[in-house]
């Protein structure tokens, strides 16, 4: 796989304890002041190997079912602990509330699953964080939960739709399954400091080129680099931003390592993410001529790459999992697996979803890929 890092080495940094620690095989910082020569450097990010879009895709789980019966809209991994996180519209019918209230509030719903997808071990709601459609997944140590970094301070423009309009780091605190789910709110003081609140919304006056608001900030994390990125909207494009991980945690986001203005912006966006030295963006939409039952429906997903060093692109459509009915791209991410070829160590796979089933009784659905060039 080329790519790893040892699990010592990951569950050390994932404690915090040291921001500049020595990264395997991934071509990054290898001293504190290796990594200080590197922050005061043009912004650009080390070249790292890049996943091959034309390698076939496997599924991680197929068709199954959440907390709540909405699309999913974004999963991502915690290697240590072998479980997903599942993002959607929170939505119980038995609660009373109805679906277009729920969605409009920007209710999530974060469920949590077993590495098969078999076995929900727990829930989350976060009431007025926004639509769920990007998320990282932060893992710490092994027994202990997760942070999430997800959007927040959901508003709805159209009066239909919530998005959250601010980026926070917050902790998971689903209780497991066989208990009541938990809410939290986060504009609650007391869910603020049970989450562990940080609001990690980038200043724009700290990134390059002009523009003195951003919109939309949506985050993602690479544990195999530990890197952050938020992409934004600014000053009528569409940018992103990547910050190192654990100088993103202990402080409010400051110069970034890589910027980049100008990105590919699908018609129909469904997810993005990070690994090395490339931004992934996932885009599509359901099924329109028959799926699976007609032959010449291909699906419109696609996934490109792109250099956040040099700014080129390689886009490609995927048939993964293309006998899903309905199947409608939903959210990217990279799941760090035990690399065989080096014991202790992690390879990545850059995995991405797809929602299935009938409105009503959705299912979610992960494929990935594992070839890097």
């Amino acid at each position: 796989m080329g790519e790893h890092l040892s699990r010592r080495d990951l569950i050390r940094l994932g404690s915090g304890a040291a921001a500049t620690a020595a990264l395997t095989g991934a071509g990054l910082a290898g001293s504190a002041a290796h990594a200080t020569a590197h922050a005061a450097a043009p912004l650009a990010l080390p070249t790292s190997k890049a996943f091959d879009l034309t390698d076939p895709s496997d599924p991680v789980f197929m068709h199954r079912p959440t907390w709540c019966p909405t699309v999913m809209q974004c999963a991502g991994y915690d290697h240590l602990n072998k479980r997903w996180y599942v993002a959607q519209v929170m939505y119980n019918p038995g609660d009373g509330v109805p679906y277009a209230t729920r969605l409009k509030e920007g209710d999530i719903a974060i469920t949590a699953l077993s590495a098969d997808g078999a076995t929900k071990i727990g829930r989350m709601y976060l009431r007025g964080f926004g639509h769920g459609a990007q998320i990282g997944v932060e893992p710490t140590a092994a027994g202990r939960p997760p942070y999430l970094w997800i959007e927040y301070d959901s508003k709805a423009p159209d009066g239909k739709t919530g998005f959250g309009t601010r980026i926070c780091r917050i902790k998971y605190l689903g209780p497991p399954a066989d208990q009541p789910p938990r809410s939290f709110h986060w504009d609650d003081a007391a869910d603020r400091t049970a989450m562990e609140f940080k609001d990690r919304t980038p200043d724009p006056a700290k990134l390059p080129g002009t523009g003195a608001t951003l919109t939309a900030p949506r985050p993602v994390v690479d544990m195999h680099h530990r890197r952050l990125l938020v992409r934004f909207d600014r000053g009528g494009t569409q940018q992103c931003a990547v910050w190192d991980l654990d100088t993103a945690v202990a402080a409010p986001l400051g110069t970034p390592l890589a910027h980049r203005a100008g990105l590919y912006k699908p018609p129909v966006a469904q997810g993005f993410c990070l690994y090395g030295s490339s931004m992934y963006i996932y885009e599509g939409e359901a099924y329109k001529n028959g799926g699976p039952g007609n032959t010449d429906d291909t699906g419109n997903t696609y996934i490109t790459r792109l250099d956040l060093n040099t700014g080129a692109t390689q886009k490609e459509l995927t048939r993964a999992l293309k006998s899903l009915t309905f199947r409608e791209p939903e959210g990217m991410n990279i799941m760090l697996v035990p690399d065989a070829t080096a014991p202790g160590g992690y390879s990545p796979r850059l995995t991405f979803g797809f929602a299935s089933g009938v409105e009503g009784d959705r299912r979610s659905n992960i494929a990935y890929k594992d070839k890097l060039v």
